[in-house]
């Protein structure tokens, strides 16, 4: 992770092919551009790659090389000899203009093929609610840590069909529901195998204990700290409680997930065009 090409190292992690981001990447460049200038070019159009990739995984939509390639060409040659400012413009429409929608995420859930990527995005989601918050963390903490436990997904919900009856009639929509996104957080291997089979009521407790987004089910996260709640009213994000975790209030954890992903990733493209997205750069 390297300053000013943040953007470059999280498409490193999740993005599109190099045969295709290579040229995108390069694109923007031009013979006379300072180093400087260069850099910010490279991580603006990373910027827009991430969250091209984010917004496409979190719509159950491919972004294969065959089904991309067209689109992505295209915006090569849109891009040359373009300033920084002309840069973040079109980027930031061509984002605007994509059918994958951030309200097409409240049906996102984890499935037998996405587990990779549903780290990727609590990853980013927790480290970034985390430095908002004014804590010391990081991406790599949560997705790949170097040292000690590794983490990983947890369901809040432990899979016992005959605990949310009063919810489901199919085991079949509980399993869905059980996976979506809003459902899940990331605890450190061990710990997430010692209760994971635990009504919600026991768990409940021990989040209080883990990274800030598991603690936010917590009510006593929310007193006599000011950093969170700041971070809450600043970037008017629908945080709350949940002395109880049933049907509805997994729903309302979807969305608030939807609102933390706009945060993170925001239609404008470029530090100098939207604040949220100057802080997202630093997780």
């Amino acid at each position: 992770m390297n300053t000013g090409l943040e953007y470059v190292y999280y498409i490193h992690r999740w993005g599109i092919a190099e045969t295709l981001s290579y040229p995108l990447l390069l694109s923007s460049l031009c013979v006379d551009d300072s180093s400087e200038l260069a850099t910010r070019k490279i991580n603006l159009v990373a910027q827009y790659i991430e969250s091209f990739v984010v917004r496409r995984s979190t719509n159950f939509k491919k972004f294969a090389s065959s089904s991309i390639r067209y689109t992505m060409y295209s915006l090569v040659k849109e891009l040359r000899g373009k300033s920084l400012e002309e840069l973040g413009a079109i980027l930031s429409q061509r984002l605007s203009d994509m059918n994958s929608t951030w309200e097409g995420m409240i049906d996102f859930r984890l499935h037998g093929q996405n587990k990779k990527f549903v780290t990727f995005l609590l990853s980013r989601m927790t480290a970034f609610v985390e430095e908002e918050s004014g804590m010391t963390s990081s991406f790599d903490t949560y997705y790949k840590k170097k040292k000690g436990k590794p983490f990983e997904i947890e369901h809040i919900w432990a899979n016992k069909f005959r605990e949310h009856r009063e919810d489901f009639d199919q085991e079949s929509e509980f399993e869905e529901y059980r996976n979506k996104i809003g459902g899940l957080v990331l605890i450190p291997r061990g710990t997430n195998q010692s209760y994971g089979s635990k009504p919600y009521a026991e768990k409940l407790p021990h989040y209080v204990k883990e990274n800030l987004l598991a603690q936010s089910l917590c009510e006593i996260t929310y007193q006599n700290n000011p950093n969170f709640r700041n971070m809450i009213e600043r970037l008017n994000l629908k945080f709350e409680p949940h002395l109880v975790f049933g049907k509805s209030d997994l729903l309302e954890r979807q969305k608030l997930y939807i609102e933390i992903c706009k945060a993170i990733w925001p239609n404008l493209i470029g530090s100098q065009i939207s604040e949220v997205a100057s802080h997202a750069s630093n997780a």
